[in-house]
């Protein structure tokens, strides 16, 4: 399978269930609607008008924020199951009961987790070392010292993205096979390792597409809600980010589940020749 045939795909799944983008869609829109009713007014810029000095907001206000932020991200983590495994079903066998949703999300939600927080733990770890690097070159004030320090750093950042990319199938490789985290990073890294270009490119145009109708959609509504009142113009602009959040969610996670499928059948075909 291509990367234009999976993401080909991606639409077609989003499309063909839209029941599931909708839950997606009520899910983003009530996090957009609790931002917009929690952070001040005058904290947030108006829709389309310039930026100028940094918004002012009040220390329980970015409490309540970062509260409702990790609430957002825990409760994400159960979205992503249910909707993996949904799209998974529809790729698999052509068809998905939503009612599957939450049982769906509950069990996959500790490995979800848990491969989430040792990415995270990773990627900590790579900007910990890349910093102490830097940090110790610096009091030497020498040029030469600080040049060669600044060189390791970014190699050794451009080594953690790599690993990141490697893990990029964790998620799918995780729901599709019925594994455990560390397995499912180690089939990851398997497969993303043997197409290695195919996966990142897909990566790359599912950005660049996402991107480009962000963008479009942006100045639409910029357009749109330039004569409206504040609240009002906030609230038309988070309804159309939870539908784009919601429906090109779905197109990225079956892109990436159809490429997946495609590459595990792949081996296990060469894998029956062999044997």
């Amino acid at each position: 399978m291509g990367m234009l045939e999976a993401i080909k795909k991606g639409f077609g799944v989003a499309s063909k269930n839209m029941a599931l983008v909708l839950v997606l869609f009520v899910f983003n829109l009530v996090w957009n609607m609790i931002n917009i009713a929690i952070i001040p007014a005058g904290a947030m810029p108006a829709p389309g008008a310039n930026a100028g000095t940094a918004p002012v907001i009040p220390p329980e206000t970015a409490l309540m924020t970062l509260v409702f932020s990790i609430l957002f991200v825990l409760v994400s983590i159960f979205m992503q199951g249910g909707s993996l495994g949904l799209v998974r079903d529809y790729i698999k066998e052509g068809k998905a009961k939503l009612g599957a949703f939450a049982s769906y999300g509950l069990k996959y939600y500790l490995r979800l987790l848990g491969l989430g927080l040792i990415v995270i733990l990773l990627v900590l770890i790579v900007a910990v070392i890349a910093a102490l690097i830097v940090a110790a070159t610096a009091p030497l004030n020498n040029v030469i010292a600080t040049v060669i320090a600044s060189i390791i750093a970014i190699a050794i950042g451009l080594v953690g993205i790599y690993f990141v990319i490697l893990l990029v199938m964790s998620p799918y490789t995780m729901v599709s096979d019925e594994i455990g985290v560390i397995e499912a990073m180690k089939r990851s890294m398997r497969v993303v390792k043997k197409s290695f270009g195919k996966i990142l490119l897909l990566l790359v145009l599912l950005v660049l597409i996402a991107i480009g109708i962000g963008v479009l959609l942006g100045v639409a509504t910029g357009l749109l809600t330039v004569a409206l009142p504040l609240k009002i113009g906030q609230m038309v602009i988070g309804v159309v980010n939870s539908l784009f959040n919601g429906y090109f969610g779905i197109v990225m996670m079956a892109s990436f589940m159809a490429l997946y499928l495609a590459l595990a059948g792949q081996e296990k075909t060469v894998a029956q020749k062999v044997f």
